[in-house]
């Protein structure tokens, strides 16, 4: 995650797959030093990289610096939720702010591991993640992988870390990393996609997935361009927005390149992770005891049962991917 988002809330080849995507594949997405394995439970082959992406939107100004400090950030934090407090309007009334750039985007392009099945896939699933979460939420482990079970329903899927996030380029979190920019990557990633082509087949439909902050980055790439996609899941998501506050605190941040793990050296303060502690992982994401807590210590309108707000990683996974793929067959996508 970085301060921006908290505004609004392989050199490696694996073992070789039964089916060889790589020599199938034509894409005009060009991969910068692709590799190529299987998801977590094999139903997939897939290809891994960092895409260049041209871009350009109009941001915000925002009026903010990253913080200095932990304690800065702490009381940043609280000056933005307390009651009557007018923060927000004064942080975003900068005016516009026009920026563009070549901006290099790690992906994970998945396809059905079966030759048959990957031959009549018509529909790709475009995936985009959560807030203090990156491509990996969607292909976590053996049965915790949505790209597993999308495979094993017959579709491909997409996922990717967006701008600011994992692996891909980490530029001015204030001022760059914001969600216009991320809209206008994203348009453009789902164009390529589009005319992804494997043994000679086309792509017919994309369809937009998204969990919580992923959800309201799908619903602004519908509001600018409505066509890019033919049907939307979204999860994690909800029209209240009283539980932001509270989100907010229960995250409990710190500035990523003061993590013990030593991981994030050197980003910008406005670069932002949670705390390394248990508690930190459970109050926002995971509902006691319906979750592994060896997974958790890593880091209409349906509701998931016994599932907290990281629903792909508690035991009843598997049940909101079925309601998800179920909604898409019975909508013809």
């Amino acid at each position: 995650m970085n301060w921006t988002a908290a505004l609004a809330l392989f050199a490696l080849i694996v073992a070789t797959s039964s089916y060889d995507l790589g020599a199938n594949l034509d894409t005009p997405l060009k991969f910068i030093d692709p590799t190529y394995g299987k998801s977590a439970d094999g139903k997939a082959a897939c290809v891994r990289g960092r895409i260049a992406v041209k871009a350009s939107a109009v941001n915000t100004n925002l009026l903010l610096k990253s913080p200095a400090s932990q304690a800065e950030l702490t009381q940043t934090t609280i000056d933005m939720i307390q009651a009557g407090s007018d923060w927000m309007l004064r942080v975003t009334s900068g005016g516009p702010k026009p920026v563009s750039g070549i901006f290099q985007i790690y992906g994970q392009l998945c396809w059905p591991n079966d030759d048959s099945a990957a031959s009549q896939v018509k529909t790709l699933q475009f995936l985009s993640h959560g807030g203090t979460l990156d491509h990996t939420y969607w292909d976590f482990a053996r049965g915790y992988s949505y790209v597993d079970a999308a495979a094993a329903a017959g579709y491909a899927t997409f996922s990717y870390d967006r701008l600011g996030i994992g692996l891909s380029d980490h530029p001015d979190p204030n001022q760059v990393v914001q969600a216009a920019l991320q809209v206008e990557i994203a348009h453009q990633l789902i164009q390529g996609l589009r005319d992804v082509r494997v043994q000679g087949r086309g792509i017919r439909k994309v369809v937009g997935v998204g969990h919580s902050a992923g959800s309201a980055l799908t619903l602004g790439i519908v509001g600018r361009y409505p066509r890019d996609f033919d049907g939307l899941v979204l999860t994690g998501i909800s029209t209240s927005l009283e539980g932001v506050g509270i989100s907010q605190v229960a995250f409990n941040l710190l500035p990523a390149a003061l993590d013990p793990s030593g991981r994030f050296k050197g980003l910008d303060y406005g670069y932002l992770t949670q705390a390394a502690v248990p508690q930190a992982f459970q109050f926002p994401f995971y509902r006691y005891p319906e979750y592994d807590p060896k997974t958790s210590s890593v880091k209409g309108t349906y509701l998931q049962p016994r599932a907290g707000h990281l629903i792909a990683q508690h035991y009843t996974a598997a049940q909101g991917f079925a309601h998800s793929l179920g909604f898409l067959k019975r909508s013809g996508l």
